[in-house]
């Protein structure tokens, strides 16, 4: 067995070589938790430079190094990513990450390689057919540590079969309150990361969220189906981030305030809006007045919105000073010297405002979160609950489309884009009625299939069937072997196959060697459980519309509470995050605390009917 310091050096050597194999037999598996642990502080600083832990992250590493599940609800910039990272670099196998955001993806594997770990790839869709095919050959060959990947990427059979030949010694799910409904960026591509799990099997699961309540992250483990994982927390609280509120009357007054604080702030910023012509309105009203600004939404074109965030991460004398925004301009957002956030527009919830703020002074310097409160903003949100609610006829609509898709059995096979035009439902409102169809039963999402595919049969001089004891796999190969082409929805009928089971044969002939196959997987494959007419029939209640609504109003409450707090700011937070707080707690961090927070309006007395 290895000694301590000859396990860090045979992993260093490794980690630092590209194309250099992870399982090879230069890292022997003998390199025990206890080993690890001991090298915890001496890895540290070989691959991340630090000297020691911060409070509550070594005892996750050291959790994560045991083979236990866990659930890490720490502060935005305080370092998640090293609490994975690190165990990930000193188990043995893969560690698979899945993240929601390709900028953060990218921005962590990019530094994971300037310190020289070659042992890392991401998988995405940014990355072009050769670029994926380069990578996953990668990770055939067990080149690969860190595997970095959307969640969308598990709906593949393919995929997952893929992942299964490799030993998973730890699956992270970084971001984890966006599988909860009950989360602020909820996103039903994070539901197929339940069967993945139950797939892989892999050693242990790490969970890691900055915004999480206790009902958000019992949600995450039910969401999961997984062994109650150890809940890490630590404060929600940032000193160094000064909190106030401006209570406006209107959109006017929202300028007088935004244009006082803008004379004091200094260094870069973001004003935060709720709608696009928002952003794109005062944007226009700050360049009238000298500012360096640019806006940024979901409708500009790609490369306008690389070049904004471009020229916002650029501090030289073509950089811009400030960016307007909607949430848009989200997580991926990592520079560490934002000195201020103010939001125009309240946020839909506590957890959403504390995340988008909490991306000020990650550098521990001070930095300004501002609120501008108008109480017309609580309408807003309440009109896209409203919209964004699943409701029985639209829920019902989309069920009876699905029965009308080409079947095999009880499967359907349909473009996302054709169910969109027929129901005029937006993407996200699809997503999210299939997900509720799915919870109440009637329906499972399967892994996407492709609706053609190129066949390519090793030549027949070599034997086929002989080789092959799975007989209906002798059978598809007979039948492939006069085609080049093939639908697959048409051939799975000539079979009476189902198009999973095809896609399965397929993988496990390709790995064998026996041919291959090419074909986007541009289908949705859903399974129907129960039929309209059962939908039809149920109650609003049976079907929990009125939880969603109730749930989602009392967040939109929670957020007005604190806009409108007569005491402490930071006591309310830590409190609405399940933290334990004295009774006499004061953050000294808010304008309630610090009266000095407060913005005085031009030549008005700084009292709390003209302040903020």
């Amino acid at each position: 067995m290895k000694n301590p310091q000859e396990l860090l050096q045979s992993i260093d050597e490794l980690l630092n070589t590209p194309g250099a194999s992870p399982t090879s037999s230069s890292v022997s598996v003998d390199n025990t938790q206890d080993e690890a642990t001991n090298e915890l502080l001496p890895a540290l600083q070989k691959y991340f430079g630090y000297t020691d832990f911060r409070d509550g992250q070594r005892q996750v590493v050291e959790k994560i190094l045991n083979g236990e599940n866990i659930l890490a609800a720490f502060p935005t910039g305080y370092g998640k990513s090293l609490c994975y990272q690190l165990p990930a670099l000193m188990l043995p196998g893969i560690t698979v990450i899945v993240s929601p955001l390709i900028s953060l993806m990218k921005d962590q594997v990019d530094a994971l390689r300037e310190q020289k770990i070659y042992a890392v790839a991401l998988l995405n869709s940014s990355l072009s057919w050769e670029e994926y095919r380069a990578e996953l050959e990668r990770l055939e060959r067990g080149e690969i540590k860190l595997l970095y990947i959307a969640p969308e990427r598990f709906r593949s059979r393919r995929f997952l079969d893929l992942l299964n030949s490799h030993q998973i010694s730890l699956f992270v799910i970084d971001e984890a309150h966006c599988i909860s409904q009950w989360g602020h960026d909820f996103r039903p591509s994070y539901l197929a990361l339940r069967d993945a799990i139950r797939e892989l099997q892999p050693s242990s699961i790490a969970l890691f969220t900055a915004t999480a309540t206790p009902d958000v992250r019992e949600d995450i483990r039910e969401q999961l189906e997984i062994q109650p994982p150890q809940a890490f927390t630590r404060g929600i609280e940032r000193p160094n981030l000064k909190f106030s509120v401006c209570e406006a009357s209107g959109e006017a007054e929202k300028y007088l305030f935004l244009d006082e604080h803008l004379q004091q702030l200094r260094g870069k910023g973001i004003v935060y809006a709720g709608r696009r012509r928002e952003t794109e309105e005062i944007a226009s009203h700050l360049k009238k007045h000298g500012h360096r600004v640019d806006f940024y939404h979901a409708g500009r074109e790609d490369f306008e919105r690389k070049r904004v965030q471009e020229r916002f991460f650029d501090d030289g004398p073509e950089g811009l000073d400030l960016v307007v925004a909607t949430n848009a301009f989200g997580m991926g957002i990592d520079k560490s010297d934002i000195r201020y956030i103010i939001h125009w527009t309240m946020t839909g919830t506590l957890e959403q405002y504390y995340q988008e703020a909490g991306r000020a002074g990650r550098d521990g310097e001070t930095a300004h979160c501002i609120l501008f409160y108008c109480p017309d903003d609580r309408g807003l949100h309440e009109w896209f609950v409203k919209e964004s609610a699943p409701n029985k006829p639209d829920l019902l609509k989309l069920l009876k489309l699905i029965e009308t898709f080409p079947s095999v059995g009880s499967l359907r096979m349909f473009a996302a884009e054709e169910l969109e035009w027929l129901s005029s439902f937006n993407d996200s409102k699809i997503r999210v009625g299939i997900s509720h169809l799915e919870k109440l039963g009637f329906l499972r999402r399967l892994y996407n299939v492709p609706s053609k595919l190129s066949v390519r049969i090793r030549p027949f001089e070599y034997g086929l069937t002989e080789e092959i004891a799975d007989e209906s796999q002798k059978t598809l190969l007979r039948h492939l072997r006069a085609k080049s082409e093939l639908n697959v929805l048409d051939f799975c009928r000539e079979l009476n196959l189902r198009p999973d089971q095809l896609m399965e044969q397929l993988i496990d002939l390709q790995s064998a060697g026996y041919l291959r196959y090419w074909g986007a997987e541009d289908l949705t494959l859903i399974e129907l459980l129960e039929d309209s007419d059962l939908f039809a029939s149920m109650s609003a209640d049976q079907m929990g519309f009125e939880d969603y609504l109730r749930i989602k109003n009392r967040q939109i409450d929670q957020i007005v509470f604190y806009a409108l707090a007569e005491g402490c700011r930071g006591r309310l937070v830590r409190e609405y995050f399940g933290e334990a707080v004295a009774a006499d707690y004061r953050c000294e961090s808010c304008d309630r605390c610090d009266p000095s927070l407060r913005l005085a309006l031009p030549n008005e007395e700084n009292d709390d009917a003209n302040t903020c």
